[in-house]
């Protein structure tokens, strides 16, 4: 008893460990919140909660809770797919918010998509999207609770923040087997309580973890978005009808951001814009969401295009290099195998950069205040504006050096 009560001190220690690497630096104040929540919440997954089962039951329905956008989908898909990979007869069950799981769907990568109340996702404030208070927690556990008559085997807790909340979505959710993170509190809604790997802190490899702690081996770093045929030929239309022929050089530039904080700026991507087209004679797509028009820089040489998103990805798809802000579409851009050249300013790109080889990102590591959650202190951010044309445009010098190099070499 002695030892098993030793034993629960050290794992809570260790979590606490983590915590203080993974979440400053706002540590404190966070762990003070999750002990109570832990507090509240653990008499409860106590007295009521779902069986669980042995190893050796048959895995047929694996649920997956992530509670993230589009860059977050998009950093799911490694472990999709290793998880299809290891077990291909399984039914795979996507569990967001609504507009999330869309391209995953698309792509095969999932077989259900499931729309659930994500209370901290909504839009507002940070105090609102976090209250405790919300009417929106209520249609989230009966959304959650429905789910117990599916009966799910498996049950991933997703997501970058790790968290209490995660661990409660599938806890509610039914799963028998319930595979997470406990660093971030809930951990003892999980079954299986995983810890981190600390030298591979990207949240791509985060998810990965989930599942080598198995002995389920990740697959190599391949493109993992698939474009239609119906998309490539539109797009192979479009560059055709624009005048860019397949010998040219092509650099996609999207200046937006999910938040305005992590914007650089229009004008000054169009500067770069400009020296790359004078310099090494590329073609620029100049791409704009759909949702958030903005206006077209003045004496910009570019094509500009407002695409849905399945042709978005098609066009990009035929860049070779893509110019843009720590954002969703540069995700995109990385899972394309498209080398990326990312402005970094509130975010840490060791978590969020862009995932694989040949990415380049461009940042001030003399900013003390990150990341800070899109919840800028200053009366601008400094991260971001403190970057010069110049920097990013050195950056994006390397990157077509790098490419030039690699296609006299496959051509020799």
């Amino acid at each position: 008893m002695k030892s098993e009560t030793q034993g629960k001190f050290a794992s809570s220690a260790k979590h606490k460990q983590i915590a203080q690497i993974l979440l400053r630096p706002r540590l404190w104040r966070y762990r003070a919140i999750v002990s109570l929540v832990d507090m509240c919440l653990r008499p409860i997954a106590s007295w009521y909660g779902p069986k669980n089962s042995p190893d050796s039951t048959p895995v047929e329905n694996i649920l997956i809770f992530d509670p993230g956008v589009l860059g977050d989908m998009i950093m799911l898909l490694p472990f999709l797919r290793s998880l299809r990979a290891c077990m291909p007869r399984s039914r795979l069950t996507l569990v967001g918010r609504p507009g999330a799981g869309a391209i995953l769907l698309e792509n095969g990568m999932i077989d259900e998509w499931i729309e659930v109340s994500i209370p901290w996702g909504l839009r507002g404030p940070f105090w609102k999207r976090n209250s405790p208070f919300s009417l929106s927690w209520i249609d989230f556990f009966r959304d959650l609770s429905r789910l117990r008559k599916r009966r799910f085997d498996f049950g991933f807790a997703m997501g970058w923040a790790a968290d209490v909340r995660g661990n409660l979505a599938v806890w509610l959710a039914g799963a028998c087997r319930r595979v997470g993170y406990g660093y971030g509190g809930g951990a003892f809604f999980l079954t299986d309580v995983v810890q981190p790997n600390l030298a591979r802190p990207h949240i791509a490899d985060q998810n990965l973890h989930l599942l080598e702690c198995f002995g389920s081996p990740s697959l190599s770093d391949e493109k993992t978005l698939i474009v239609s045929p119906p998309d490539e030929q539109f797009a192979e239309e479009l560059l055709a009808k624009s005048g860019i022929g397949k010998d040219d050089l092509i650099i996609g530039v999207h200046p937006g951001a999910g938040s305005t904080i992590r914007e650089w700026g229009d004008e000054r991507f169009a500067e770069v814009a400009r020296d790359a087209a004078e310099k090494f004679s590329a073609k620029i797509l100049w791409f704009s969401d759909p949702l958030k028009p903005r206006l077209f820089p003045s004496n910009l040489n570019a094509i500009s295009l407002t695409l849905p998103f399945s042709q978005f990805v098609a066009v990009l798809d035929r860049c070779q290099l893509f110019l843009c802000n720590d954002s969703g579409p540069m995700h995109v851009a990385a899972a394309l195998k498209v080398p990326v050249v990312a402005v970094f300013g509130p975010q840490r790109p060791e978590w969020f950069g862009p995932y694989g080889e040949g990415n380049r990102v461009v940042i001030r590591h003399d900013i003390w205040c990150r990341p800070c959650g899109d919840q800028c202190r200053w009366k601008e951010s400094y991260c971001m504006s403190l970057i010069t044309v110049e920097q990013v445009m050195r950056v994006l010098e390397e990157a077509l050096k790098e490419l030039t190099s690699k296609s006299l070499r496959a051509a020799v």
